[in-house]
């Protein structure tokens, strides 16, 4: 996935598709094995209740639409969509939980919802947003079909110096291969993390009584080379951007990266950061 001299949306969203379709197996084993803890508490955040109608946009395998269905119950029901079918399929292969929501799966883009305008309880966008071609769309679409008052919740990537799960993986990369930066206009992993962005992000689409959290936390894994491999392996984005460099190059990525993981061993464990920033508005009222 090399950057390009001018970023163009249509063919970065085209190209995004591919990559998580390809990718949603792989994805799914590292989103269940990492994720479900930060769901649950997302799904607490964003303070869904019982008998909501829920929309869940960029939903990936599923993490947070089963968190969100735990949460609203069996009277309610959540709608979790994405633009790539294999994340879908993913997703519905988990089986049904009991006591939860009916879950209903569309494929759909979040930057132009195929949705009637106030028609959710509440709209949430986990580890989403910070990889749309057109986040401020994304955001704008979400509080349109949000009923008023409704909340709409995101989750992103927090501060790159906190977010070492991704980060020293990524910095890796673009020491180097720098064609690998992003081109102005181009999304980035990071780029909803620093201080008031995201906040700044929700009033600009019109989104009331905005509140942000950060989550931090430590992800252990057994080796640097299991860090490594969930890294590689697991991430759609991340390992596209691996694939694309000549096999020589990604030996000395992969060695970087191990010896910065092996630096961060602790016990028995190599202890890797993590930080989440999550952020949670109102539609208006009165529209």
């Amino acid at each position: 996935m090399n950057a390009m001299s001018e970023f163009d949306p249509k063919t970065y969203t085209e190209d995004s598709r591919a990559t998580w379709n390809e990718a949603a197996p792989r994805y799914d084993k590292l989103s269940a094995a990492l994720f479900g803890p930060i769901a649950d508490e997302f799904a607490v955040f964003a303070e869904l209740r019982k008998g909501w109608r829920v929309l869940e946009v960029a939903c990936g395998p599923g993490i947070a639409t089963r968190a969100a269905a735990r949460r609203v119950g069996e009277k309610g029901s959540v709608l979790a969509t994405d633009f790539a079918p294999e994340m879908l399929a993913a997703a519905a292969a988990w089986p049904a939980e009991k006591r939860a929501a009916p879950i209903e799966r569309r494929v759909m883009d979040a930057q132009k919802l195929d949705l009637p305008d106030a028609s959710f309880d509440a709209v949430i966008c986990q580890l989403g947003l910070m990889l749309f071609a057109k986040p401020h769309d994304a955001l704008a679409e979400m509080r349109r079909v949000a009923k008023p008052g409704a909340p709409v919740a995101c989750l992103v990537q927090g501060r790159r110096s906190a977010m070492q799960f991704t980060a020293l993986v990524m910095d890796a990369m673009v020491a180097r291969a720098p064609h690998l930066r992003a081109p102005q206009g181009a999304p980035t992993l990071y780029a909803f993390g620093p201080d008031k962005i995201l906040e700044e992000a929700f009033m600009k689409a019109g989104l009331t009584e905005i509140v942000a959290k950060r989550q931090n936390g430590i992800f252990r894994f057994k080796t640097p080379e299991e860090y490594w491999a969930t890294m590689t392996e697991g991430a759609g984005r991340t390992g596209a951007m691996l694939r694309s460099l000549a096999p020589e190059v990604q030996a000395k990525v992969k060695a970087d990266v191990l010896r910065r993981a092996a630096k961060r061993r602790v016990g028995g464990f190599v202890e890797i950061p993590y930080e989440f920033t999550m952020a949670r508005g109102f539609a208006p009222s009165r529209r």
